[in-house]
């Protein structure tokens, strides 16, 4: 983080919680990345799935992901049946822009320029949700805390953006397995995807122990 992120975060006493994950990708790409181009195929055919209620992996600046519209149920379902995951655990979501994270988080407390300055990143922006948010009932019913990603993936944002909504999102593997580089790490889950992004990352792996150097939880709840 830049010294005047820092310097903020130290005004606001956020807190910052080392990510659980035990693997990351520091991605080391020099390819110009066309998705954000409307008709981009790949991008056209990400978004159609996600309106369709499926769920589509792909790569995002951390991990391979797992993603559903959160407007989709039927979408929502799929992604934690296809995790294996409990419906008590709660899900994550990701938006296209820093500025659109106050849509679903309280985030008027936080210092002016704050969120722009970590976002996008391999960051998990974490408060409660906000009461004129439109998410629906599928998503982490009966939670007020609410976890918001802007990943630095061209892809990903414009999924999200051409989507129209927020993208519930997840790591690609199922609940209890270790997280996911490679799209050959999920195999088993392959068939319930209905659109994989590949993408060849040239890949520096860390330990656990590095993580808060990599990818992170803020926690900016209003104490």
């Amino acid at each position: 983080m830049c010294p005047r992120t820092l310097m903020m975060l130290r005004s606001y006493h956020g807190r910052v919680v080392p990510a659980t994950t035990h693997r990351v990708a520091e991605v080391r790409s020099n390819q110009k990345d066309d998705t954000l181009a409307h008709g981009n195929s790949r991008l056209v055919k990400a978004v159609e799935a996600l309106r369709r209620g499926k769920i589509i992996a792909l790569p995002t600046d951390t991990l391979y992901g797992l993603a559903a519209g959160v407007r989709s149920e039927s979408g929502v379902r799929a992604l934690y049946a296809t995790k294996r995951r409990s419906e008590d655990v709660p899900l994550a979501i990701c938006v296209g822009d820093a500025q659109e994270v106050g849509n679903y988080l309280e985030t008027g407390h936080l210092a002016s320029g704050l969120l722009e300055e970590l976002l996008p990143g391999p960051v998990t922006v974490i408060s409660w949700t906000k009461s004129s948010s439109d998410l629906p009932n599928c998503i982490n019913p009966g939670r007020r805390l609410l976890g918001v990603r802007v990943p630095n993936s061209c892809f990903v944002r414009a999924v999200a953006r051409q989507y129209g909504h927020a993208l519930a999102l997840t790591s690609a593997n199922q609940s209890g397995d270790r997280s996911t580089v490679d799209v050959t790490e999920f195999l088993e889950i392959w068939d319930d995807v209905r659109f994989l992004k590949y993408q060849r990352y040239h890949l520096h792996l860390f330990l656990s122990v590095l993580m808060s150097e990599t990818a992170v939880y803020l926690d900016f709840r209003r104490r």
